[in-house]
């Protein structure tokens, strides 16, 4: 049945997702992985990983809610730490900038929660969602880890941001985007 098959992708999804970030928070307790590429290979994954996983469920209309639900529960987690209510020093470690759990109430917070606003309003049946999710996963993820390592050309109006990167941004969302959308990858209802 089609509740039994979105209940089970629900499941799988929102294990995987837990998983890719236990991963990680290792990787960077370990320092096998530096604390800001870590928080940007995370950024990218779990967005790619999360769209990729869109066709496990049902063509049903009540499959985007058992979907929304992944985003869902990593809102209430990154709300639970980053208010302080529990500590997970590891999961700071490897999705924040400096280190701080107020940090998981900005930029992780807010990426769940677009996350969680794309999979309600367009799901697969907008090349919207997919875009959007691409340029915010992929696009801004290597945009900063090729900026970083590359970007010594500042762009003329922020000087935080590189020729390179913006480059970087603009083919890997893109790329991304081409291959979530064109390549069947996702079914677009």
């Amino acid at each position: 049945s089609m509740l039994l098959r979105d209940g089970g992708a629900t499941l799988l999804v929102t294990a995987g997702a837990y998983s890719l970030v236990r991963a990680f928070d290792a990787l960077t307790e370990r320092r096998l992985v530096q604390q800001s590429l870590s928080r940007k290979v995370v950024h990218v994954l779990s967005g790619v990983f999360f769209m990729a996983s869109w066709p496990l469920f049902s063509n049903s209309t009540s499959a985007r809610f058992f979907a929304a639900v992944v985003p869902f529960l990593n809102c209430v987690r990154l709300l639970t730490y980053g208010l302080g209510f529990y500590s997970d020093e590891a999961l700071v470690k490897s999705v924040t900038r400096e280190g701080k759990r107020e940090e998981l109430l900005r930029g992780p917070l807010y990426y769940v929660i677009v996350l969680l606003i794309i999979v309600l309003v367009f799901w697969r049946d907008s090349p919207i969602g997919i875009v959007s999710l691409s340029m915010m996963s992929g696009g801004d993820g290597f945009a900063d880890i090729v900026g970083r390592r590359f970007g010594s050309l500042k762009l003329p109006f922020n000087k935080k941001k590189s020729w390179v990167g913006s480059a970087a941004m603009f083919i890997s969302g893109f790329l991304l985007s081409a291959l979530y959308g064109s390549c069947g990858a996702l079914p677009l209802s």
